[in-house]
Parts: structure tokens; sequence; C-alpha cells
């Protein structure tokens, strides 16, 4: 039913065409008319779970000796990104990081507190290796019975450079979600 409309929609077009075509005298037998039908399909979204919305990951105390030197960083700290009610069309979810980098190294977030020489590194929590730097992007399936997707993630803080100062630690990495 819903091709057939388009399709009469766009007959219909032609057919309002013709008449300016054959009564123009700017118009001649050999000038050819292109139309373009162009558009985009997209899958629905889903839901993002109001516990993920603005997720802390809170690394509580940190010793500044064990920031020292350089490349040193914190124990992981696990969280998850809940996506749900996802349509059932929906199979994948992707996201994409993006964030204040730390200077010289777009994988790691910037460290707006005032604890110095720090930076925010996540990865993917299954293997750890994988670096969510920003830009960086992560595609999760979308389960089909219970039309969710889990982003199992994980934080810590590095030192870089070393030379942790003491302070506090505060800085944000956004999610922006596709849907296949």
């Amino acid at each position: 039913m819903k091709m057939n409309l388009q399709r009469f929609k766009i007959l219909f077009a032609s057919g309002c065409a013709l008449p300016v075509i054959l009564f123009s005298n700017q118009v001649r037998a050999t000038d050819l008319v292109n139309i373009n039908v162009t558009g985009n399909i997209v899958a629905a979204p889903c839901s993002v779970d109001t516990g993920s919305v603005s997720r802390t990951v809170n690394f509580g105390q940190l010793i500044g000796t064990d920031l020292r030197t350089a490349g040193a960083a914190s124990d992981w700290k696990p969280f998850q990104v809940r996506l749900n009610n996802c349509p059932a069309t929906t199979v994948s979810a992707t996201a994409t990081f993006s964030g204040a980098v730390y200077p010289g190294d777009p994988a790691l977030f910037l460290n707006s507190g005032s604890a110095a020489n720090v930076a925010i590194q996540v990865v993917d929590d299954a293997t750890k290796s994988s670096v969510k730097g920003s830009g960086s992007t992560m595609t999760v399936g979308i389960d089909p019975v219970q039309h969710n997707a889990i982003f199992a993630l994980a934080g810590r803080v590095i030192a870089p450079a070393g030379s942790a100062g003491s302070g506090d630690i505060n800085s944000v990495m956004l999610m922006t979600f596709t849907y296949q």
C-alpha cells in the first residue's frame, strides 16, 4: 500500500510535468529531464536507561605516590551503559565517544579537576585493550529477546607523564548512539 502511494505521487508529478514540457518553447524533444529521488531510512532509537543517562564512576581516594611514574594508573573500575526498549528490527547500536582530550594523547580524556598530570582512560571491559578515546566507536548487538544492549566499559585514572598532583578528578565523556 505504501509503495503504491509513492508510485502514484511520482506518476502524478511526471504527468503534471508533461503538459508543461509539451507547451514550453524552451524545451525541445531532445532535452532530457533527470529526476533524482533521495531519502534515508534509519533504525528507530532505543531508550537510554535512566541509570545510564548521567553515570558517575567514582575512583574514591587514590594515593599520589602510586601515580608518580609515567604510565602509572589506578585499578580498572568497570561500569555499564544500558539501552532499553529497542525496536524489534534494530539489530545493533554503535556508540561514538567524545570529550575533551588529554594534550598529546587523543585516547585519553582530560581531567578538568585540580589534580595535575592525570587523565582518564576508558576501554572495553571484556578485553581491556580496545581503548575508547574521543572519536572512537563501539558496536554492541541488541538482545533479540530482551530488546536491550549493554555497553560494558571500564575506566582508570592514569598519569601519562607521571608526577600526579593531588586534587580532584573530574572528566566528562559523551556517548552518541546510532542504530542498525
